[in-house]
């Protein structure tokens, strides 16, 4: 087990995926770990329902543990490349600072799964609406021929850029109609709805600002009063016509105590001592948060959406 961990020379004992491109070594570790990926598959769709959530809840378990370790474990400093582990405890350290590459290749693997499944979904339902001539059937039409559209030629964008002639594709003189028809649909089309749909969100953001802003309790009137103040300092028709009446009764002294009411001093005040420790206090309650679900989610202790 030691001679897995710590690396007795750099040739005999390196793991798996330290193997060469190409390499039978690694086309070997590629057909177990394929082998395995399918045994595990085949393992959950046969078993019993009572053992599946144990089942997943040991490899969670498993893959959560590497993180534990890759974080919480000593690192070894100022590792080279060619070092040896002196001891047990950095051979675990080599370990698991070798296989931190390999193991974010398999979270991104994991994603593109997912992305897939999310995929696989949004087809299933819109082709069963489109098919069955359901209410709104037209919009779903839509939303899969232009998925389909956007993905080939997107791909054959992405091929024509691979190939020998790739970089001239990086001058717009040089493109071809695939090219062209890419940047139609991406940066002219689709980016321009983006754009157009969130400047429509901007008038349901103005809205919910109108009703949170309504004074009927101090601390709306607080908040009516800061965000006015924020919003004025922002307007130089206001900050300009405001800040010379300062200067005029401060006579030009900027540290004349009155200069600490200009608009743009009562928004730094604002700013620096009551919305960043704000803010850093949300996100400090958020990382707690998030770590106390990490947790549950790791123990498999969380239940919600399950029937267990």
């Amino acid at each position: 087990m030691m001679n897995l961990l710590a690396q007795v020379s750099a040739a005999d004992a390196s793991p798996f995926w330290s193997a060469e491109n190409g390499s039978s070594r690694l086309w070997i570790a590629l057909a177990m770990a394929l082998l395995a990926g399918f045994g595990l598959i085949l393992l959950l769709i046969n078993a019993p329902v009572r053992a599946r959530r144990p089942i997943v809840a040991f490899f969670t378990f498993l893959a959560g543990g590497y993180y534990v370790l890759y974080y919480f474990w000593p690192a070894a400093i100022d590792r080279q490349k060619n070092d040896l582990p002196r001891n047990p405890m950095e051979g675990v350290s080599f370990w698991l600072e070798d296989a931190q590459p390999v193991v974010s290749n398999f979270t991104n693997i994991l994603a593109g799964f997912l992305l897939g499944l999310g995929i696989y979904s949004l087809w299933r339902v819109h082709g069963k609406k489109l098919f069955k001539m359901q209410k709104d059937w037209f919009y779903s039409f839509v939303l899969l021929a232009s998925s389909i559209i956007m993905v080939v030629i997107g791909y054959a964008d992405w091929a024509g850029r691979q190939g020998p002639n790739g970089p001239k594709l990086d001058d717009p003189a040089n493109w071809q109609t695939l090219n062209y028809a890419k940047d139609f649909l991406f940066e002219g089309f689709l980016q321009q709805m983006d754009a157009a749909m969130f400047s429509i969100i901007a008038f349901f953001i103005l809205s919910a600002a109108y009703r949170a802003f309504r004074i009927r309790s101090i601390e709306a009137t607080v908040l009516l009063a800061s965000a006015l103040v924020v919003m004025l300092s922002l307007m130089g028709a206001v900050t300009n016509p405001w800040q010379g009446a300062i200067d005029t009764m401060s006579h030009g002294d900027k540290g004349a105590f009155i200069q600490n009411f200009s608009l743009d001093a009562i928004r730094g005040w604002l700013t620096n001592n009551v919305q960043t420790p704000s803010i850093r206090g949300i996100d400090f309650g958020i990382g707690i948060g998030s770590l106390a679900m990490g947790l549950r989610l790791w123990l498999s202790l969380e239940k919600s959406g399950t029937s267990a």
